[in-house]
Protein backbone atom coordinates (compact mmCIF):
# COMPACT_ATOMS: atom_id res chain seq x y z
CA UNK A 1 0.00 0.00 0.00
CA UNK A 2 1.24 3.49 -0.82
CA UNK A 3 1.01 6.17 1.85
CA UNK A 4 0.55 9.83 1.05
CA UNK A 5 2.44 12.65 2.66
CA UNK A 6 1.74 16.24 1.85
CA UNK A 7 0.96 19.79 2.82
CA UNK A 8 -2.47 21.38 2.89
CA UNK A 9 -3.46 24.98 2.20
CA UNK A 10 -6.76 26.60 1.28
CA UNK A 11 -6.72 25.77 -2.42
CA UNK A 12 -4.54 22.74 -2.94
CA UNK A 13 -2.82 19.75 -1.40
CA UNK A 14 0.82 19.30 -2.33
CA UNK A 15 1.53 15.58 -2.27
CA UNK A 16 4.42 13.15 -2.26
CA UNK A 17 3.55 9.48 -2.67
CA UNK A 18 5.67 7.39 -0.32
CA UNK A 19 6.32 3.69 -0.21
CA UNK A 20 6.50 1.58 2.91
CA UNK A 21 10.12 2.68 3.45
CA UNK A 22 9.36 6.32 2.68
CA UNK A 23 11.03 6.32 -0.73
CA UNK A 24 9.57 8.91 -3.07
CA UNK A 25 7.88 6.97 -5.88
CA UNK A 26 6.64 9.89 -7.95
CA UNK A 27 7.45 13.58 -8.18
CA UNK A 28 5.78 16.28 -6.14
CA UNK A 29 2.39 17.32 -7.52
CA UNK A 30 -0.55 19.44 -6.53
CA UNK A 31 -4.11 18.19 -6.06
CA UNK A 32 -6.95 20.71 -6.03
CA UNK A 33 -9.06 21.05 -2.90
CA UNK A 34 -12.63 20.93 -4.24
CA UNK A 35 -14.54 20.96 -0.95
CA UNK A 36 -13.98 21.89 2.67
CA UNK A 37 -16.18 20.44 5.38
CA UNK A 38 -16.65 20.40 9.10
CA UNK A 39 -17.23 16.63 8.90
CA UNK A 40 -16.22 14.26 6.08
CA UNK A 41 -17.98 10.89 6.02
CA UNK A 42 -16.35 8.24 3.83
CA UNK A 43 -18.82 5.53 2.85
CA UNK A 44 -22.54 5.90 2.21
CA UNK A 45 -23.79 2.62 3.64
CA UNK A 46 -25.61 1.76 6.89
CA UNK A 47 -22.72 3.18 8.93
CA UNK A 48 -22.32 6.31 6.81
CA UNK A 49 -25.83 7.54 5.98
CA UNK A 50 -26.90 8.06 9.61
CA UNK A 51 -23.49 9.54 10.48
CA UNK A 52 -23.81 12.17 7.73
CA UNK A 53 -27.45 12.95 8.50
CA UNK A 54 -26.89 13.22 12.26
CA UNK A 55 -23.86 15.48 11.91
CA UNK A 56 -25.66 17.75 9.45
CA UNK A 57 -28.77 17.99 11.59
CA UNK A 58 -26.58 19.16 14.46
CA UNK A 59 -25.24 22.03 12.40
CA UNK A 60 -22.08 20.66 10.77
CA UNK A 61 -21.21 21.14 7.10
CA UNK A 62 -20.99 17.53 5.91
CA UNK A 63 -19.53 15.92 2.80
CA UNK A 64 -20.47 12.29 2.17
CA UNK A 65 -18.23 10.26 -0.18
CA UNK A 66 -19.60 7.09 -1.81
CA UNK A 67 -17.92 4.88 -4.42
CA UNK A 68 -21.13 3.70 -6.12
CA UNK A 69 -23.71 5.78 -7.98
CA UNK A 70 -26.16 5.29 -5.12
CA UNK A 71 -26.21 5.17 -1.33
CA UNK A 72 -26.93 2.15 0.85
CA UNK A 73 -23.69 0.16 0.90
CA UNK A 74 -24.42 -3.55 1.22
CA UNK A 75 -28.12 -2.79 1.71
CA UNK A 76 -28.22 -1.85 -1.97
CA UNK A 77 -24.89 -2.80 -3.57
CA UNK A 78 -25.06 -6.14 -1.79
CA UNK A 79 -28.84 -6.59 -2.05
CA UNK A 80 -28.65 -7.48 1.65
CA UNK A 81 -32.18 -7.53 3.00
CA UNK A 82 -33.56 -7.61 5.66
CA UNK A 83 -32.10 -5.27 8.29
CA UNK A 84 -31.27 -7.30 11.39
CA UNK A 85 -30.58 -6.35 14.99
CA UNK A 86 -33.25 -3.70 15.56
CA UNK A 87 -34.99 -5.64 18.35
CA UNK A 88 -33.75 -7.27 21.54
CA UNK A 89 -32.59 -10.88 21.38
CA UNK A 90 -35.52 -13.18 20.55
CA UNK A 91 -37.92 -10.35 21.41
CA UNK A 92 -40.09 -7.71 19.74
CA UNK A 93 -38.73 -4.95 21.98
CA UNK A 94 -37.01 -2.30 19.82
CA UNK A 95 -33.40 -1.48 20.68
CA UNK A 96 -32.58 0.65 17.60
CA UNK A 97 -34.82 3.49 16.48
CA UNK A 98 -33.80 7.03 15.54
CA UNK A 99 -32.64 7.38 11.94
CA UNK A 100 -33.26 3.69 11.19
CA UNK A 101 -36.91 4.10 12.19
CA UNK A 102 -37.19 7.26 10.06
CA UNK A 103 -35.67 5.51 7.03
CA UNK A 104 -37.99 2.52 7.46
CA UNK A 105 -41.05 4.76 7.65
CA UNK A 106 -39.87 6.63 4.54
CA UNK A 107 -39.54 3.36 2.62
CA UNK A 108 -42.94 2.26 3.91
CA UNK A 109 -44.58 5.40 2.51
CA UNK A 110 -43.46 4.44 -1.00
CA UNK A 111 -44.27 0.75 -0.59
CA UNK A 112 -40.70 -0.39 -0.03
CA UNK A 113 -40.85 -1.68 3.56
CA UNK A 114 -43.37 -2.67 6.25
CA UNK A 115 -44.52 -0.11 8.79
CA UNK A 116 -42.35 0.23 11.88
CA UNK A 117 -44.80 -1.65 14.17
CA UNK A 118 -44.95 -4.47 11.63
CA UNK A 119 -41.16 -4.80 11.69
CA UNK A 120 -41.22 -5.38 15.43
CA UNK A 121 -43.48 -8.39 14.97
CA UNK A 122 -41.15 -9.77 12.29
CA UNK A 123 -37.90 -9.20 14.24
CA UNK A 124 -36.36 -7.90 11.00
CA UNK A 125 -36.95 -5.21 8.40
CA UNK A 126 -37.41 -6.51 4.85
CA UNK A 127 -37.12 -3.80 2.22
CA UNK A 128 -36.70 -3.10 -1.47
CA UNK A 129 -33.20 -1.96 -2.45
CA UNK A 130 -34.53 0.65 -4.89
CA UNK A 131 -36.74 2.13 -2.17
CA UNK A 132 -33.72 2.23 0.14
CA UNK A 133 -31.69 4.15 -2.45
CA UNK A 134 -34.41 6.75 -2.97
CA UNK A 135 -35.27 7.15 0.72
CA UNK A 136 -31.58 7.61 1.53
CA UNK A 137 -31.20 10.22 -1.24
CA UNK A 138 -34.11 12.18 0.21
CA UNK A 139 -32.88 11.91 3.78
CA UNK A 140 -29.36 13.21 3.13
CA UNK A 141 -30.67 15.96 0.85
CA UNK A 142 -33.17 17.11 3.46
CA UNK A 143 -30.36 17.23 6.04
CA UNK A 144 -28.24 19.42 3.75
CA UNK A 145 -25.45 16.89 3.20
CA UNK A 146 -23.17 17.39 0.18
CA UNK A 147 -22.92 14.03 -1.57
CA UNK A 148 -20.14 12.88 -3.92
CA UNK A 149 -21.07 9.64 -5.71
CA UNK A 150 -18.78 7.61 -7.97
CA UNK A 151 -15.92 8.71 -5.72
CA UNK A 152 -13.22 6.49 -4.20
CA UNK A 153 -11.04 7.22 -1.21
CA UNK A 154 -7.52 7.09 -2.65
CA UNK A 155 -5.53 8.23 0.37
CA UNK A 156 -5.29 10.63 3.27
CA UNK A 157 -3.02 13.45 4.38
CA UNK A 158 -2.13 13.22 8.06
CA UNK A 159 -0.41 15.97 10.00
CA UNK A 160 0.36 15.85 13.72
CA UNK A 161 -2.04 13.00 14.40
CA UNK A 162 -4.94 14.51 12.45
CA UNK A 163 -6.41 13.71 9.04
CA UNK A 164 -6.15 17.02 7.22
CA UNK A 165 -7.50 15.88 3.87
CA UNK A 166 -8.98 12.88 2.12
CA UNK A 167 -7.69 12.29 -1.41
CA UNK A 168 -10.34 11.02 -3.80
CA UNK A 169 -10.33 9.49 -7.26
CA UNK A 170 -13.22 9.82 -9.71
CA UNK A 171 -14.04 10.68 -13.32
CA UNK A 172 -13.09 14.23 -12.34
CA UNK A 173 -9.57 13.02 -11.59
CA UNK A 174 -7.67 13.13 -8.33
CA UNK A 175 -9.07 15.70 -5.90
CA UNK A 176 -8.85 16.57 -2.23
CA UNK A 177 -11.48 17.26 0.43
CA UNK A 178 -10.39 18.99 3.60
CA UNK A 179 -12.23 18.71 6.89
CA UNK A 180 -12.03 19.18 10.62
CA UNK A 181 -13.36 15.73 11.55
CA UNK A 182 -13.52 12.50 9.52
CA UNK A 183 -15.74 9.47 9.94
CA UNK A 184 -14.61 6.20 8.35
CA UNK A 185 -17.73 4.28 7.31
CA UNK A 186 -16.08 2.36 4.47
CA UNK A 187 -16.72 -1.03 6.08
CA UNK A 188 -13.12 -2.11 5.53
CA UNK A 189 -11.62 0.74 7.56
CA UNK A 190 -9.90 2.19 4.48
CA UNK A 191 -9.48 5.73 5.81
CA UNK A 192 -8.19 4.50 9.14
CA UNK A 193 -5.70 2.09 7.55
CA UNK A 194 -4.46 4.72 5.09
CA UNK A 195 -3.96 7.11 8.01
CA UNK A 196 -1.75 4.72 9.97
CA UNK A 197 -4.30 3.46 12.49
CA UNK A 198 -3.35 -0.02 13.78
CA UNK A 199 -5.92 -2.75 13.24
CA UNK A 200 -6.54 -6.44 13.75
CA UNK A 201 -7.67 -8.80 11.03
CA UNK A 202 -9.76 -11.94 11.47
CA UNK A 203 -9.15 -14.73 13.96
CA UNK A 204 -6.44 -14.08 16.48
CA UNK A 205 -4.44 -17.19 15.60
CA UNK A 206 -4.50 -17.33 11.79
CA UNK A 207 -6.02 -14.07 10.53
CA UNK A 208 -8.82 -15.81 8.64
CA UNK A 209 -12.02 -13.76 8.32
CA UNK A 210 -15.63 -14.78 7.95
CA UNK A 211 -16.61 -15.95 4.48
CA UNK A 212 -18.24 -13.53 2.06
CA UNK A 213 -21.53 -14.07 0.29
CA UNK A 214 -24.11 -12.59 -2.07
CA UNK A 215 -27.87 -12.44 -2.25
CA UNK A 216 -29.36 -13.51 -5.55
CA UNK A 217 -32.87 -12.74 -6.82
CA UNK A 218 -34.82 -15.42 -8.68
CA UNK A 219 -37.98 -14.74 -10.70
CA UNK A 220 -40.43 -16.86 -12.69
CA UNK A 221 -41.54 -18.82 -9.64
CA UNK A 222 -45.18 -17.64 -9.32
CA UNK A 223 -46.74 -20.95 -10.34
CA UNK A 224 -44.70 -23.25 -8.11
CA UNK A 225 -46.70 -24.96 -5.37
CA UNK A 226 -45.53 -25.43 -1.79
CA UNK A 227 -45.05 -29.14 -2.42
CA UNK A 228 -42.92 -28.37 -5.48
CA UNK A 229 -40.83 -25.91 -3.44
CA UNK A 230 -40.23 -28.51 -0.75
CA UNK A 231 -39.28 -31.14 -3.34
CA UNK A 232 -36.86 -28.74 -5.06
CA UNK A 233 -35.23 -27.79 -1.75
CA UNK A 234 -34.79 -31.47 -0.92
CA UNK A 235 -33.30 -32.12 -4.37
CA UNK A 236 -30.91 -29.19 -3.93
CA UNK A 237 -29.80 -30.44 -0.53
CA UNK A 238 -29.06 -33.83 -2.02
CA UNK A 239 -26.96 -32.19 -4.75
CA UNK A 240 -25.11 -30.13 -2.14
CA UNK A 241 -24.29 -33.26 -0.14
CA UNK A 242 -22.59 -34.55 -3.29
CA UNK A 243 -20.55 -31.35 -3.59
CA UNK A 244 -22.33 -29.95 -6.62
CA UNK A 245 -22.91 -26.47 -5.17
CA UNK A 246 -20.92 -24.31 -2.71
CA UNK A 247 -23.97 -23.14 -0.78
CA UNK A 248 -24.09 -23.20 3.00
CA UNK A 249 -27.80 -24.00 3.02
CA UNK A 250 -30.53 -25.12 0.61
CA UNK A 251 -33.05 -22.37 1.47
CA UNK A 252 -33.40 -20.89 -2.01
CA UNK A 253 -37.14 -20.25 -1.54
CA UNK A 254 -36.57 -17.50 1.06
CA UNK A 255 -38.16 -14.12 0.47
CA UNK A 256 -36.00 -11.60 2.29
CA UNK A 257 -37.31 -8.45 0.61
CA UNK A 258 -40.68 -6.76 1.04
CA UNK A 259 -41.96 -8.16 -2.28
CA UNK A 260 -43.24 -11.70 -2.70
CA UNK A 261 -43.04 -12.12 -6.49
CA UNK A 262 -39.51 -13.51 -6.38
CA UNK A 263 -37.09 -15.39 -4.15
CA UNK A 264 -34.10 -13.59 -2.62
CA UNK A 265 -31.96 -16.29 -1.02
CA UNK A 266 -28.83 -15.70 1.02
CA UNK A 267 -26.95 -18.96 0.64
CA UNK A 268 -23.76 -18.35 -1.33
CA UNK A 269 -20.36 -18.57 0.35
CA UNK A 270 -16.84 -17.63 -0.65
CA UNK A 271 -13.72 -17.38 1.50
CA UNK A 272 -11.32 -14.50 1.05
CA UNK A 273 -10.06 -11.08 2.01
CA UNK A 274 -12.23 -8.14 0.94
CA UNK A 275 -9.18 -5.84 1.00
CA UNK A 276 -7.46 -8.01 -1.63
CA UNK A 277 -8.55 -7.32 -5.21
CA UNK A 278 -7.54 -10.81 -6.36
CA UNK A 279 -9.76 -12.43 -3.73
CA UNK A 280 -12.65 -10.10 -4.55
CA UNK A 281 -12.36 -10.77 -8.28
CA UNK A 282 -12.41 -14.51 -7.68
CA UNK A 283 -15.42 -14.19 -5.40
CA UNK A 284 -17.41 -12.10 -7.87
CA UNK A 285 -16.80 -14.41 -10.81
CA UNK A 286 -17.15 -17.60 -8.76
CA UNK A 287 -20.45 -16.68 -7.11
CA UNK A 288 -21.91 -15.46 -10.40
CA UNK A 289 -21.03 -18.83 -11.92
CA UNK A 290 -22.67 -20.60 -8.97
CA UNK A 291 -25.83 -18.54 -9.44
CA UNK A 292 -26.14 -19.48 -13.10
CA UNK A 293 -25.38 -23.15 -12.41
CA UNK A 294 -28.18 -23.08 -9.86
CA UNK A 295 -30.67 -21.53 -12.29
CA UNK A 296 -29.84 -24.28 -14.78
CA UNK A 297 -30.49 -26.85 -12.03
CA UNK A 298 -33.70 -25.15 -10.89
CA UNK A 299 -35.23 -25.10 -14.37
CA UNK A 300 -35.14 -28.90 -14.34
CA UNK A 301 -37.35 -29.05 -11.24
CA UNK A 302 -41.16 -29.34 -11.64
CA UNK A 303 -42.81 -25.96 -11.17
CA UNK A 304 -39.63 -23.99 -11.84
CA UNK A 305 -39.25 -24.43 -15.58
CA UNK A 306 -39.62 -20.67 -16.15
CA UNK A 307 -37.33 -19.51 -13.37
CA UNK A 308 -34.68 -16.94 -14.21
CA UNK A 309 -31.97 -14.90 -12.55
CA UNK A 310 -33.46 -11.46 -11.87
CA UNK A 311 -30.35 -9.98 -10.26
CA UNK A 312 -27.03 -10.64 -8.65
CA UNK A 313 -25.68 -8.01 -6.31
CA UNK A 314 -23.32 -5.33 -7.72
CA UNK A 315 -20.72 -6.61 -5.28
CA UNK A 316 -20.04 -9.63 -3.11
CA UNK A 317 -20.81 -8.90 0.53
CA UNK A 318 -17.85 -9.03 2.96
CA UNK A 319 -18.67 -9.88 6.57
CA UNK A 320 -15.31 -9.11 8.15
CA UNK A 321 -11.99 -7.46 7.36
CA UNK A 322 -10.11 -4.77 9.31
CA UNK A 323 -11.08 -4.00 12.89
CA UNK A 324 -9.43 -0.78 14.03
CA UNK A 325 -7.60 -0.76 17.35
CA UNK A 326 -9.53 1.62 19.58
CA UNK A 327 -10.00 2.43 23.23
CA UNK A 328 -11.87 -0.85 23.75
CA UNK A 329 -12.50 -3.93 21.63
CA UNK A 330 -16.00 -5.41 21.75
CA UNK A 331 -15.75 -9.11 22.64
CA UNK A 332 -17.73 -12.30 22.30
CA UNK A 333 -18.43 -12.21 26.03
CA UNK A 334 -19.92 -8.73 25.63
CA UNK A 335 -22.30 -10.18 23.06
CA UNK A 336 -23.25 -13.42 24.82
CA UNK A 337 -23.57 -11.84 28.26
CA UNK A 338 -25.42 -8.71 27.15
CA UNK A 339 -22.88 -6.40 28.80
CA UNK A 340 -23.68 -2.74 29.39
CA UNK A 341 -21.22 0.16 29.63
CA UNK A 342 -21.39 3.69 30.97
CA UNK A 343 -20.19 4.97 27.58
CA UNK A 344 -22.64 2.84 25.60
CA UNK A 345 -23.84 4.81 22.57
CA UNK A 346 -25.62 2.08 20.57
CA UNK A 347 -27.26 -1.25 21.23
CA UNK A 348 -26.73 -4.60 19.54
CA UNK A 349 -28.58 -7.89 19.78
CA UNK A 350 -27.27 -9.98 16.89
CA UNK A 351 -25.43 -13.07 17.99
CA UNK A 352 -21.95 -14.52 17.37
CA UNK A 353 -22.77 -15.50 13.80
CA UNK A 354 -19.43 -16.59 12.31
CA UNK A 355 -19.71 -17.95 8.77
CA UNK A 356 -16.99 -20.58 8.33
CA UNK A 357 -13.74 -18.65 7.60
CA UNK A 358 -12.44 -21.59 5.58
CA UNK A 359 -15.36 -21.26 3.20
CA UNK A 360 -16.66 -24.76 3.91
CA UNK A 361 -20.22 -25.35 2.79
CA UNK A 362 -23.17 -27.60 3.58
CA UNK A 363 -23.44 -29.25 6.05
CA UNK A 364 -20.92 -26.82 7.59
CA UNK A 365 -22.39 -23.42 8.39
CA UNK A 366 -21.21 -21.74 11.60
CA UNK A 367 -17.81 -21.82 13.26
CA UNK A 368 -18.85 -23.60 16.46
CA UNK A 369 -17.61 -26.40 18.70
CA UNK A 370 -20.26 -28.69 17.17
CA UNK A 371 -18.81 -28.27 13.66
CA UNK A 372 -19.60 -31.44 11.68
CA UNK A 373 -16.02 -31.43 10.37
CA UNK A 374 -14.81 -32.40 13.83
CA UNK A 375 -11.09 -33.19 13.86
CA UNK A 376 -10.83 -32.35 10.17
CA UNK A 377 -11.41 -28.70 11.11
CA UNK A 378 -8.07 -27.00 11.77
CA UNK A 379 -9.60 -24.75 14.45
CA UNK A 380 -11.44 -27.60 16.17
CA UNK A 381 -8.27 -29.70 16.30
CA UNK A 382 -5.88 -26.87 17.22
CA UNK A 383 -4.51 -25.64 20.51
CA UNK A 384 -6.99 -22.77 20.24
CA UNK A 385 -10.03 -25.05 20.46
CA UNK A 386 -10.90 -23.69 23.92
CA UNK A 387 -11.85 -20.37 22.34
CA UNK A 388 -14.52 -22.02 20.15
CA UNK A 389 -18.06 -21.49 21.34
CA UNK A 390 -20.93 -23.93 21.54
CA UNK A 391 -24.19 -23.20 19.76
CA UNK A 392 -25.68 -22.62 23.21
CA UNK A 393 -23.24 -19.78 23.91
CA UNK A 394 -23.78 -17.54 20.89
CA UNK A 395 -26.76 -15.40 21.85
CA UNK A 396 -27.38 -12.52 24.26
CA UNK A 397 -29.88 -13.36 27.02
CA UNK A 398 -33.47 -13.49 25.78
CA UNK A 399 -35.04 -10.04 25.68
CA UNK A 400 -31.66 -8.38 26.22
CA UNK A 401 -28.93 -6.59 24.27
CA UNK A 402 -25.33 -5.45 24.61
CA UNK A 403 -23.88 -1.96 24.47
CA UNK A 404 -21.42 -0.63 21.91
CA UNK A 405 -19.03 1.57 23.93
CA UNK A 406 -18.04 4.93 22.44
CA UNK A 407 -14.40 3.85 22.91
CA UNK A 408 -14.90 1.29 20.11
CA UNK A 409 -15.37 4.17 17.66
CA UNK A 410 -12.19 6.05 18.64
CA UNK A 411 -9.08 4.74 16.86
CA UNK A 412 -5.58 4.91 18.22
CA UNK A 413 -3.06 7.46 16.86
CA UNK A 414 -5.49 9.70 14.95
CA UNK A 415 -7.26 12.37 17.00
CA UNK A 416 -9.92 13.68 14.59
CA UNK A 417 -11.19 10.35 13.24
CA UNK A 418 -14.12 8.16 14.25
CA UNK A 419 -15.10 4.82 12.71
CA UNK A 420 -18.63 3.65 12.06
CA UNK A 421 -20.13 0.35 10.97
CA UNK A 422 -18.48 -3.05 11.01
CA UNK A 423 -14.87 -1.77 11.17
CA UNK A 424 -15.17 -0.60 14.81
CA UNK A 425 -12.75 -1.90 17.43
CA UNK A 426 -13.86 -5.48 18.09
CA UNK A 427 -12.56 -9.02 18.30
CA UNK A 428 -13.42 -11.67 15.72
CA UNK A 429 -16.30 -12.86 17.89
CA UNK A 430 -17.44 -9.39 18.91
CA UNK A 431 -17.72 -8.11 15.35
CA UNK A 432 -19.69 -11.23 14.34
CA UNK A 433 -22.54 -9.77 16.36
CA UNK A 434 -22.06 -6.04 15.76
CA UNK A 435 -21.68 -6.28 11.95
CA UNK A 436 -25.39 -6.36 11.06
CA UNK A 437 -27.10 -3.32 9.55
CA UNK A 438 -29.38 -2.39 12.45
CA UNK A 439 -26.41 -2.09 14.78
CA UNK A 440 -24.31 -0.30 12.15
CA UNK A 441 -27.02 2.33 11.71
CA UNK A 442 -27.17 2.94 15.46
CA UNK A 443 -23.38 3.28 15.56
CA UNK A 444 -23.52 5.66 12.60
CA UNK A 445 -26.01 7.98 14.24
CA UNK A 446 -23.83 8.08 17.35
CA UNK A 447 -20.68 8.77 15.33
CA UNK A 448 -22.25 11.64 13.42
CA UNK A 449 -23.71 13.18 16.57
CA UNK A 450 -20.38 12.88 18.37
CA UNK A 451 -18.55 14.49 15.45
CA UNK A 452 -20.92 17.48 15.44
CA UNK A 453 -20.64 17.92 19.21
CA UNK A 454 -16.85 17.82 19.05
CA UNK A 455 -16.74 20.32 16.21
CA UNK A 456 -19.25 22.74 17.71
CA UNK A 457 -17.62 22.65 21.15
CA UNK A 458 -14.01 22.58 19.82
CA UNK A 459 -13.49 19.42 21.86
CA UNK A 460 -11.28 16.46 21.02
CA UNK A 461 -13.32 13.43 19.94
CA UNK A 462 -11.94 11.29 22.74
CA UNK A 463 -12.76 13.98 25.31
CA UNK A 464 -16.40 14.72 24.54
CA UNK A 465 -18.80 14.21 27.42
CA UNK A 466 -20.44 10.86 26.66
CA UNK A 467 -23.37 11.80 28.89
CA UNK A 468 -24.05 14.76 26.59
CA UNK A 469 -23.77 12.49 23.55
CA UNK A 470 -26.23 10.01 25.06
CA UNK A 471 -28.70 12.78 25.91
CA UNK A 472 -28.43 14.18 22.38
CA UNK A 473 -29.10 10.73 20.89
CA UNK A 474 -32.12 10.21 23.12
CA UNK A 475 -33.48 13.63 22.15
CA UNK A 476 -33.17 12.57 18.49
CA UNK A 477 -35.15 9.37 19.06
CA UNK A 478 -32.23 6.94 19.34
CA UNK A 479 -32.20 4.27 22.04
CA UNK A 480 -29.11 4.17 24.29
Amino acid sequence: MAFLKGFVDDRKVTVYTLGMEAKILEPQREIPVVLDADVIVAGGGPGGIPAAVAAARHGARVVLIERYGFLGGLATAGLVSPVLGHTASKSSTPIVEGILKELTESMHRIGGAPSWPETLDRHSIPFDAEAFKYAADCMVADAGVTVMLHTYVAGTIVENGNVKAIITESKSGRQAITGKICIDATGDGDVAAQSGVPFTFGRHFDGKVESMGSFIHIGGIEDATEDQKSAAVEKLQSAMMKGKFKFYGPGFANRNTVYTDHFSPNMTRWPGDSTNVKDMTGAEIGIRREAWDFIEFLRLQPGFENSYLRATSPQVGPRESRQISGGYALTGDDVSQGKKYSDGIARGSWWIDIHCPRGLTFPVHLCVAECPEGEKCSFWASEHQDSMRSRNDLYPPDGDWYDIPYRCLCPQRIDNLLVSGRCISATHQGMAGARVMGTCMAIGQAAGTAAAIAYMDSTALRDIEVGLLRRSLEADGALV
